[in-house]
């Protein structure tokens, strides 16, 4: 690849906001219409109206009452005051907390609001990417998202033949968003659902560091997906890209004959 001309960093990270704006876009116009068909706002409505129902037929009173500690009022402490108080009342309130958050009908409308996020989110980002991300480059015929076409950049296979629509999809799908995108947001739906921190930030730090790694390691400066479609970002106008195999060996054939015949004289 001796005669690989490597897009600039500039030059892509440029492109890559670009995109991101793009996918921003589609993906918030996609998530409205999701919530819509999945009527997530109207689960949303039902679980404030349980919950409503619930304080006006002064369960939290009666709960308070039954373990002698006043709720709303430890909820306004600072956790230094907390720690001060004695264990029977922290014990307590945790009983009062976890009889509070016992309610069976609350509890099957929170989860449907956590699997009807999880579809929104999955399949609102699905759709942007495979609509900026693989149809767009497909039609261009040059794996040119709109970000590369505005900057001149392009990717290829490694072995500078254009990229089929397969490694595209490898490209697109596993790499950009299964692993780029969907892994680190369903690790903030973790955190913004109450899950333990730890495993999820770890994971994002992760497949950050993992980001850097092959960008600064490798010979063609590849991300995780180029890294797993064997595919190379390239400067547009300078990066001679071949339709196919064939044609990449009859040029290197033919620029090997041109050199021979140069050096019989």
């Amino acid at each position: 690849m001796k005669d690989l001309q490597k897009a600039s960093l500039l030059k892509r990270f440029s492109a890559f906001l670009f995109d991101a704006v793009l996918i921003l876009v589609v993906f918030m116009a996609l998530a409205l219409f999701l919530s819509w068909a999945f009527g997530y706002d109207a689960q949303l409505d039902a679980l404030e109206n349980r919950l409503e129902t619930i304080h006006n037929n002064h369960r939290i009173a009666e709960l308070e009452e039954k373990h002698k500690v006043s709720f709303n009022s430890y909820l306004y402490l600072t956790e230094e005051d907390k720690a001060k108080l004695p264990e029977e009342v922290i014990t307590a309130f945790d009983a009062c907390s976890k009889e509070m958050n016992e309610d069976q009908e609350s509890i099957k409308i929170y989860e449907t609001i956590m699997t009807l996020s999880l579809m929104i989110v999955s399949f609102g980002l699905l759709g942007a990417f495979l609509a900026l991300e693989f149809a767009v480059p497909l039609f261009f015929k040059n794996g040119q998202t709109l970000g590369k076409k505005l900057f001149s950049i392009a990717v290829m296979r490694t072995d500078s033949v254009k990229i089929s629509p397969k490694i595209l999809f490898i490209r697109t799908v596993l790499g950009k968003y299964t692993i780029g995108t969907m892994v680190p947001v369903l690790m903030f739906l973790c955190l913004l659902f109450g899950m333990d921190p730890i495993m999820p930030l770890t994971l994002i730090l992760l497949i950050l560091l993992i980001q850097a790694v092959l960008m600064v390691t490798s010979k063609t400066n590849s991300t995780i997906h180029d890294s797993l479609a064997s595919t190379v970002v390239v400067d547009f106008l300078s990066q001679k890209i071949y339709d196919s195999k064939e044609e990449m060996e009859e040029q290197k054939l033919k620029i090997h004959r041109e050199m021979v015949e140069k050096e019989e004289y």
